[in-house]
């Protein structure tokens, strides 16, 4: 049959309808996508390709191969990115059985035997298409196999038919005319290049499984969320003279006013041959008035430039901790300070003036108690609601049979038809709650684990170069060799871990935890929950929540975070399971690096990079002291 069309939601096709996944269409019954058209998409490329690669790190080197480098960008051509715009699909499988006889074969076969074109099998019964299929981890889809040999019985060639309890390991072949046995489902071989590598053991998996059309394992598509900035405003923040000391300066409260616009007037200081209307002026008047007012203030500034005193102390304490050589910023860094200098961000104090302006001073009281008890007791350092999040989602590949990265191989979406691999992706605008820790809350909780051997710093300031300085592996990409430093692993599992026990209760907003992500800037402390939208209009949810019940939110957060129905074995074990911190959809990391323990204190995970080894001091363990009483 020749292909048909049809159109969905962009968000839809990102997570139903990308090419080789199977779905059920309305009219045409079972098809598998075959192509999905590309539109222009606006997002930015290197962060695009920087995210790409930091996901396909979470997987094994010989379960990635089928990529080419998106580190490397030379490579980048190999890959086609845009928005998706059109769903081809043809009907899969071609494997049919008739509704009445339970008679099944291939649709050209059931024609040889005298089935109609129609669909109608010879006994009158309607024909329908087999809700089984094989898949295997590599990435292989197969139509179930239709066994040839003829009743081993009465002989019959053309009475082959399938029973179909519902259960695949109970279905079977058999003959319709004589009711006798034929065979059992057959499990294929599969002799892909990913069984040819593995050895015998638990990641073996050598044949195709029977699973159903149906079956959510059966095509898992894999996607990666970054903050899509303008590419050529990201470009020109990271070329500047001193960029990296402006933006720490930022990150960490030295800097108050914007990056960009520090560096503007910065760039506006230089000589006076420089195509810059205003030393021109200033050289001109300086020949009449010498000690006129605006040049005064002019060489003022051309002395000591705006943000010159935050560089230098960013300098002298990046010196204090032994760093001799900073290079250019890294994404995570940009990404914060962007996040900071562009988007429209309500803090707090903000929401607590708009609410005694209309007269809610019991409003007002409470979000800033929730301040205060986030401080103090919860090392929470900022909360803020970030209005307009530039989110965007490209989905990069899919895998099937399992999404965890140790049992399966991450396969790319065809190429098209220049050889090139699509990479879908969407860009939106949406609602998040952006989280920072207290950097000198984090050093102290390392301290008191004896995760850092050297005691906490007297100032937050310290406190964030000592981190910047000891924890390389916080500012490290995934494939990098300091990503799995110990201390680096620790601070991720505590900002994961406060990231989905905050999600745990994300009703409070109205949003169902699957409709809401998170997005890790360890480098920076931060985590950010996102209404996972991508359309136009905002629902408001965690506008709302940040507003009225954030208060009652972080309490009841960190009151039941505590909790799981599997304890005291889940306890015993790591903190870490179905039951309380993993997540089933929307996880960023595959729910790794996660425990209870790095905030309530406990044993940790025997499988992390911790081995299991007790953690006396939880990042929480005050909060209990401050415990409302019923």
């Amino acid at each position: 049959m020749a292909n048909k069309g049809f159109t969905r939601g962009q968000t839809q096709v990102l997570f139903r309808h990308l090419p080789e996944a199977v779905f059920e269409h309305d009219d045409y019954g079972l098809c598998k996508v075959t192509q999905v058209a590309l539109g222009d998409a606006d997002v930015n490329r290197d962060a695009l390709f920087d995210a790409i690669s930091d996901a396909l790190a979470m997987w094994p080197a010989d379960f990635s191969t089928k990529y080419p480098d998106t580190r490397d960008a030379s490579r980048r051509s190999y890959y086609a990115v845009g928005s998706p715009r059109e769903v081809r699909f043809v009907p899969y499988p071609q494997v049919f059985r008739c509704r009445a006889c339970s008679r099944t074969g291939k649709f050209t076969d059931l024609l040889k035997r005298g089935a109609s074109a129609s669909g109608r099998c010879t006994c009158g019964g309607y024909l329908n298409q087999m809700r089984y299929v094989q898949a295997h981890n590599c990435g292989r889809l197969e139509e179930v196999f239709v066994p040839q040999q003829n009743c081993p019985s009465c002989g019959s060639s053309k009475d082959l038919a399938f029973y179909d309890p519902g259960r695949v390991k109970q279905a079977r072949w058999y003959c319709a005319k004589c009711k006798a046995d034929i065979q059992a489902l057959r499990m294929t071989p599969c002799k892909c290049a990913y069984n040819k590598s593995l050895p015998p053991g638990p990641r073996a998996e050598k044949y195709l499984r029977v699973v159903p059309t149906g079956d959510p394992s059966l095509y898992i598509p894999h996607t990666v969320a970054f903050v899509n900035f303008p590419e050529d405003d990201q470009g020109k923040l990271k070329s500047a003279p001193d960029a990296l000391q402006l933006m720490l300066a930022r990150t960490w409260g030295l800097l108050k006013e914007s990056v960009s616009e520090t560096i503007r007037e910065r760039s506006s200081m230089g000589k006076p041959e420089d195509a810059d209307r205003m030393a021109e002026t200033i050289e001109a008047l300086r020949k009449f008035d010498p000690t006129n007012k605006l040049v005064l203030e002019y060489d003022a500034k051309k002395k000591a430039p705006k943000g010159q005193a935050e560089i230098d102390r960013v300098n002298d304490l990046l010196k204090s901790c032994k760093v001799t050589t900073v290079g250019a910023p890294r994404r995570w860094l940009v990404e914060h300070t962007t996040l900071l200098d562009r988007t429209d961000i309500s803090t707090i104090e903000d929401v607590a003036a708009m609410l005694r302006r209309t007269g809610d001073e019991a409003g007002a009281r409470d979000i800033e108690e929730g301040r205060d008890k986030a401080s103090a007791l919860l090392g929470i350092s900022d909360i803020r609601i970030v209005n307009d999040f530039p989110l965007a989602l490209c989905a990069y590949g899919y895998t099937r049979t399992s999404r965890e990265p140790a049992r399966t191989v991450i396969t790319p979406f065809p190429v098209d038809d220049r050889g090139r691999i699509p990479v879908y992706a969407i860009a939106a605008e949406t609602e998040a709650l952006w989280f920072q820790l207290d950097p000198l809350k984090v050093y102290s909780w390392l301290f008191k684990n004896g995760i850092v051997g050297s005691a906490p710093p007297a100032s937050r300031e310290e406190a964030w170069a000592r981190l910047y300085a000891e924890i390389p592996g916080l500012r490290s990409s995934p494939h990098e060799p300091m990503y799995d430093q110990l201390e680096a692993v620790a601070v991720r599992t505590l900002l994961h871990t406060m990231s989905h026990l905050f999600l745990r209760r994300i009703e409070w907003s109205g949003f169902a935890p699957s409709s809401v992500g998170e997005y890790l800037i360890p480098g920076s402390l931060s985590f950010i929950l996102y209404a996972n939208r991508h359309a136009e209009t905002k629902i408001g949810g965690l506008t709302t929540l940040f507003e009225q019940r954030l208060n009652t939110w972080l309490w009841d957060a960190v009151q039941s975070g505590r909790e799981c129905v599997y304890d005291p074995i889940c306890e015993d074990d790591g903190g870490s399971c179905a039951g309380c911190t993993h997540r089933e959809h929307n996880c960023v990391s595959f729910n790794r690096e996660l425990s209870r323990a790095a905030v309530y204190g406990g044993p940790t995970p025997q499988y992390s990079a911790f081995q299991g080894a007790k953690l006396a001091h939880g990042y929480w363990q005050d909060a209990w002291k401050a415990a409302p009483v019923e």
